[in-house]
C-alpha cells in the first residue's frame, strides 16, 4: 500500500510541477469541506512570501483519498500534502466524517432513506387473471390488429410446460396462470418490429425475461438518488396499498419492454389490496416508484381491445396506396389513450386546505402567510390515505386529526398543544417543526417510525430526549442546539446525517463544528519521500 501511495503522490506532484511558478518555495495541497461542499485546494508560496493559488485536478486527490479511506476502513480521508522544491514531500491523511455542502455532515456514508415497501403487509387476495380468457383475448387482439394494419405480426414458437417450468426455476417464481398460458401460445418476440403490445412494446421471450429479472434485481430496492437530507417519501404507485412502495422488488417479473430500460412487469408480491399477477410499469425512468396498470395480464389485454373498439388508436407506418408493406417496418398501432386507471386528485397546493378534501388526497402543501392565522386540520379527516402534509409559515390546530391517518411527513408550526396529539403515531417518519414556546420532546419517544427530525425553528425544553431515539438517522439543529446536545452527550445513537441549520458557515466554522463529532477511529497515515522538480 505504501509503495502504491508513494507512486501516486509522485505522479501528482510531477503533473503539478509542469505549471509551477518560477522560484516557488513551497507547495501545499489539501482536501477540505467548505460551505460549498467538499473540494481540493492548493497554493504555491513564492520567494517574497506571497501565495499563488491553484486548482488541482480534483480527481487526483479524490482517488488518493478514496484509496486510503478504503484501505483504512474510514468513511472519508482528509489529505494534506506539502512539497519542497529541493525534493522532500509529506502526505498526511486523517479520517473524518464526510461532509456534503458544508452544513451537512454525513456520519454514515452507507445511509439511504428508508422505503416502506418491503415491510408492507402482503396480499391474501386471489389472482384476477384467467388463463383461458387471456388466450382468447390474445387471439382476438391479434386478429383485430391484422385487420386494421393489413399485416399479421409473427410470434416466436410456443414453449412446452417443461421449458416454462425451467425458466420459473431460474426466476425463483411461478408465473401467473394467464401469462403462463400465453407462453404456451407463443414465446414472445425477438424483434421490436414484431412487437405485440400495441406496437410500442416488445413481448419478451422467456429466456429474456429471466435475464431481465436478474439484471433488474441488481437495481437499488430503496431510493439512493436522493440527497442525504431529503425525506424521500415514496409515492403511492396506484390505488392505496395495491403496489409496494419501493423502487424495485424481486417479485416483479418484467415481460414486455420498449428496450429503453423500462418494463411492463407482473407483480407477484403485491401489497395488501393488490392482486398477485397485477401489471405495473417500472424501470430506469421510474425514479419515484412504479405505476399501476391493471389487475392482471388478462385485464390488460381486455383494456387494449376496448381501446380498439373505441377507436383510441392511430395506424403507424401504413403504406401509401399501391405500396407494399415493408416487412422490416410493418404498420402498427399507436394508442391515443392510456390503459392505466384515470388520474384522480392525489395532491393539493394552495394557501390553505381544499374547500372539499378529496378522499384520494395523498399529499397537501399549504403555502400561506403568518397573518392568515392558524390552519385547522380537521377537514383532512376526509383523506384516509394522506401521506404528506406541509404547512409553510403557519401554525396548525387540530393536530389530532392526523393521528389515525398514515401521515409519514409533517412540516408545520405547532400551537400550545405541542406534539402530544401525535403521541404513538405508528407511521410518522419525518418531522420539520416550528414553535414559539418551549417544546416538550417527550412524545417523540412514542413514534416508532421517526427517522428524520428538524428542530432548528423550535425552542426545546430538553434536548436530552434525543439520545433515546434509537431510530433517528437525520437531525437538523442550530449551532447553539448542537453545542448543548454534544455537551450533554445526547447524540442519537444511530445518527447518520447531521445538519447545521444556521450561521454564516465559513470553512473554519464548519470544520470546527464537524470536528466536535470526532474523527472516525484510526491513526493518521503518513507518506514521506523525495521528488526533485525536473529531476
Amino acid at each position: 500500500m505504501v509503495e502504491r501511495l508513494e507512486r501516486d503522490v509522485r505522479a501528482i506532484l510531477a503533473r503539478l510541477a509542469r505549471s509551477a511558478p518560477e522560484g516557488w518555495t513551497e507547495l501545499r495541497l489539501e482536501t477540505v469541506d467548505s460551505r460549498y461542499g467538499p473540494g481540493t485546494y492548493g497554493r504555491w508560496t513564492l520567494p517574497d512570501g506571497s501565495r499563488h493559488g491553484l486548482r488541482p485536478d480534483p480527481a487526483d486527490l479524490d482517488a488518493l483519498a478514496a484509496a486510503i479511506a478504503a484501505e483504512r476502513g474510514w468513511p472519508r480521508a482528509r489529505l494534506h500534502l506539502t512539497h519542497d522544491p529541493a525534493g522532500p514531500y509529506t502526505l498526511t491523511a486523517t479520517p473524518e466524517p464526510r461532509a456534503t455542502e458544508g452544513r451537512l455532515l454525513v456520519l454514515d456514508p452507507d445511509h439511504v432513506p428508508p422505503a416502506p415497501g418491503p415491510a408492507q403487509p402482503g396480499s391474501v387476495l386471489p389472482p384476477a387473471g384467467d388463463a383461458e380468457r387471456a388466450v382468447a383475448l390474445l387471439a382476438e387482439y391479434r386478429r383485430r390488429v391484422t385487420e386494421l394494419t393489413g399485416h399479421e405480426r409473427p410470434l416466436d414458437p410456443p414453449l412446452t410446460s417443461g421449458q416454462i417450468a425451467e425458466a420459473e426455476r431460474r426466476l425463483g417464481h411461478r408465473l401467473p396462470d394467464d401469462l403462463r398460458a400465453l407462453y404456451r401460445v407463443a414465446n414472445g418476440s425477438d424483434v421490436m418490429a414484431n412487437g405485440l403490445w400495441l406496437g410500442y412494446l416488445r413481448w419478451l421471450p422467456l429466456d429474456e425475461v429471466v435475464r431481465a429479472h436478474a439484471d433488474w434485481t441488481q437495481y437499488p430496492h430503496r431510493p439512493d438518488h436522493a440527497r442525504p437530507d431529503e425525506t424521500c417519501v415514496m409515492h403511492e404507485p396506484g390505488p392505496l396499498d395495491t403496489v409496494r412502495r419501493c423502487l424495485n422488488h424481486p417479485g416483479w417479473i418484467p415481460f414486455a419492454t420498449a428496450d429503453d430500460g423500462n418494463y411492463h412487469a407482473v407483480d407477484l408480491a403485491p401489497a395488501e389490496h393488490g392482486r398477485p399477477g397485477q401489471v405495473i410499469e417500472s424501470g430506469r425512468d421510474f425514479h419515484d416508484g412504479p405505476l399501476y396498470v391493471a389487475d392482471s395480464v388478462t385485464s390488460l389485454l381486455a383494456a387494449w381491445l376496448d381501446l380498439i373498439d373505441r377507436g383510441a388508436y392511430e395506424i403507424e407506418d401504413a403504406p401509401e396506396d399501391g405500396e407494399e408493406i415493408d416487412p422490416d417496418y410493418p404498420p402498427g398501432l399507436e394508442v391515443t389513450e392510456s390503459v392505466r386507471p384515470r388520474n384522480v386528485e392525489r395532491s393539493a397546493l394552495g394557501p390553505g386546505l381544499p374547500a372539499a378534501v378529496a378522499p384520494t388526497l395523498l399529499e397537501v402543501t399549504a403555502d400561506g402567510g403568518i397573518d392568515e392565522g392558524p390552519l385547522d386540520l380537521a377537514p383532512l379527516a376526509a383523506a384516509p390515505g394522506l401521506r404528506v402534509l406541509r404547512v409553510h409559515s403557519r401554525t396548525v390546530t387540530g393536530l389530532g386529526t392526523l393521528r389515525p391517518l398514515p401521515v409519514e411527513l409533517l412540516r408545520a408550526g405547532l400551537d400550545g398543544e405541542g406534539l402530544a396529539p401525535l403521541a404513538g403515531h405508528p407511521q410518522l417518519g419525518a418531522l420539520d417543526l416550528a414553535c414559539a414556546g418551549p417544546l416538550d420532546l417527550a412524545p417523540l419517544r412514542t413514534l416508532p417510525a421517526l427517522w428524520w427530525l428538524d428542530l432548528s425553528r423550535c425552542a426545546v425544553q430538553d434536548l436530552g430526549v434525543l439520545r433515546e431515539l434509537d431510530g433517528l438517522r437525520y437531525l437538523a439543529l442550530t449551532g447553539a442546539q448542537w453545542t448543548e446536545l454534544l455537551a450533554r452527550g445526547a447524540l442519537p445513537p444511530a445518527l447518520a446525517v447531521a445538519r447545521l441549520a444556521d450561521g454564516p458557515g465559513t470553512a473554519a466554522e464548519l470544520r470546527t463544528w464537524a470536528d466536535r463529532f470526532g474523527p472516525a477511529a484510526g491513526e493518521a497515515c503518513h507518506v514521506n519521500g523525495t521528488l526533485v522538480v525536473g529531476g
